[in-house]
């Protein structure tokens, strides 16, 4: 598990005058569920790619479990992300011409020589999720398989973070609950940190925290309002 911390996080895209994302302050702990919520432009995406590292920030920092990702060069940023972060994406990112076990346990090829147990692992994930053929090709899935497919691999490094960026949005409303309840309930197992942005009500309610974006900036936050 690792805890998320923010602090005075701006991203600024050339030409535009305001920031696309002005965060002050988030803690997230350790374990932690988080729904990120939002209109279509409100930073949601901005967010994910800061968090993550896949971008670079403007100013401020974003800390996991100690570790400031926004000072790391380029190189030792990804190999973080790689080590500790696992993501699920609205697209899967999974490729056409390899099997379900190929996609799950690519990530570690591409990088050096895959050991037993992490082939091992990959196969029990894939059962875990439901993919009974974990040799079938992944394009002859459908999209809700698929998606379990890109969970199974976010969770084949025993991360401590899974960060999700609309892993229901292209699902329809039965396997996508069924994919929420799966995300849900294997970070937990994992003892992993959840962040999901979202705009699923059935995903929302699962988590234990939820903040809303507009303009970038955070606007609602459910543990200010319990707190209050």
């Amino acid at each position: 598990m690792l805890s998320l911390d923010i602090a005075d996080l701006t991203m600024r895209f050339s030409g535009l005058e305001t920031p696309v994302l002005a965060i002050g302050r988030l803690h997230v702990p350790a374990g932690g569920q988080l729904a990120v919520t939002g209109a279509s432009g409100s930073g949601k995406s901005t967010l994910v790619n800061a968090i993550t590292g896949l971008e670079r920030v403007t100013g401020g920092t974003v800390s996991w479990g100690g570790t400031d990702i926004t000072r790391l060069p380029t190189g030792r940023r990804d190999a973080f992300r790689a080590a500790h972060i696992g993501l699920v994406m609205q697209d899967f990112h999974l490729f056409p011409g390899l099997s379900a076990l190929e996609n799950v346990v690519l990530p570690i090829r591409l990088s050096r020589r895959l050991e037993s147990a992490e082939r091992e692992r990959a196969l029990r994930l894939l059962d875990t999720v439901g993919i009974a053929r974990p040799q079938q090709a992944i394009e002859t899935l459908s999209r809700g398989e698929m998606q379990r497919v890109a969970v199974a691999r976010a969770l084949l490094a025993r991360p401590g973070v899974i960060v999700a960026d609309e892993p229901t949005a292209s699902l329809d409303g039965r396997t996508g609950e069924a994919v929420a309840d799966l995300l849900v309930e294997l970070a937990g197992a994992e003892g992993a940190t959840l962040i999901a942005v979202t705009h699923d009500p059935a995903l929302t309610e699962r988590l234990d925290r939820r903040i809303g974006l507009a303009g970038g900036r955070i606007v609602e936050d459910s543990a200010k309002a319990l707190a209050a």
